[in-house]
């Protein structure tokens, strides 16, 4: 690895931090990165690798779910600072990798684990934590059994958000027959990752009418809502009410309520993948991937497909 001298915070946000600005304005997206690239430009006058950041970020995830599962709310308040941790952390491996131009499966891997873990291990480390004053079997299920749902519902959305890609890469390659149902191609639905996309980068292809607009404001509101990061926040707030009342009525609320709610978008994901948005997204990656071929039929065959591969695949460490 070469060594390259390390510029100032703005010139190292617009070599790290661009591309991923361009692509998504929300200011609960872009404040995060405001923070992460002092932590970044600090690691980058060390010999601290991406890799290793990444691995410190799921450690964190565990920690933070440990101590959030916790009965005294100061503990479970470290929790919650050691699960922000990790949100910062999962910004900071990206972007001394793209810094570096130091990128590796296994991070990449790793960066999908922990954010696997924060999901989960939010929802379970709450419901834990209240069912240490809870009085019977009966109010312990009341607590476990949203913080459950919640949980595997927010795992589950992960992965029917990024489903085409899944589904592309394991079934269609091999398969190429399963686009071949006689079905003409449709536009991307309001609700598919690439119109989510292009609407938060504001690179949309067209101007939307007032009911859509007021379904993509509708979209982007529940998605907001049940976002890890402003789940996370909540959380914050309702154990510093227990800390200062010591009343748990707000984080009981509020673990039913982000149940409830995830297991809602996980159903709406479901529907949208089902009725179409699954082979939308699949024929955009097929035509990226044969663009891509296409492009480099004068290159090597293993350059081909590496460059396909980046292509269709998604998105690596954060």
């Amino acid at each position: 690895m070469g060594v390259h001298p390390i510029p100032d915070i703005g010139s190292l946000r617009t070599l790290c931090q661009g591309q991923k600005l361009s692509e998504d304005r929300r200011l609960w997206y872009v404040f995060p990165r405001l923070v992460s690239i002092y932590i970044t430009w600090v690691l980058l006058h060390t010999n601290i690798s991406a890799l290793q950041v990444t691995v410190a970020s799921v450690l964190a995830v565990l920690a933070g779910t440990v101590l959030l599962s916790m009965a005294p709310a100061w503990v479970a308040l470290l929790g919650v600072v050691a699960l922000m941790i990790h949100h910062l952390l999962d910004k900071v491996d990206g972007e001394i990798a793209r810094f570096r131009q130091t990128f590796s499966l296994s991070g990449v891997y790793l960066d999908e684990l922990g954010h696997t873990l924060a999901s989960a291990g939010m929802f379970l480390g709450l419901g834990i934590h209240l069912c240490w004053k809870a009085r019977g079997v009966e109010e312990v299920l009341t607590n476990l059994a949203p913080a459950f749902v919640g949980a595997l519902s927010m795992v589950m959305v992960r992965q029917n958000k990024g489903a085409a890609y899944l589904v592309f890469a394991r079934n269609v390659l091999r398969q190429p027959a399963l686009l071949a149902d006689g079905t003409a191609p449709r536009g991307p639905s309001l609700f598919s990752l690439e119109t989510v996309l292009q609407d938060r980068g504001g690179n949309a292809k067209s101007k939307p009418g007032p009911r859509a607009r007021f379904l993509a404001g509708l979209r982007d509101l529940v998605l907001l809502v049940s976002e890890y990061s402003f789940v996370l926040l909540l959380v914050l707030v309702g154990l510093a009410i227990e800390m200062i009342t010591s009343d748990d009525t707000f984080l009981k609320g509020l673990l039913l309520g982000q149940a409830a709610l995830q297991f809602l978008v996980l159903a709406c994901l479901i529907w949208i993948n089902v009725t179409g948005n699954l082979r939308s997204e699949c024929l955009r990656l097929n035509a990226l991937a044969r663009e891509s071929a296409r492009s480099d039929s004068g290159a090597g065959e293993g350059q081909a497909i590496e460059r396909a591969s980046v292509a269709t695949g998604p998105r690596g460490q954060a």
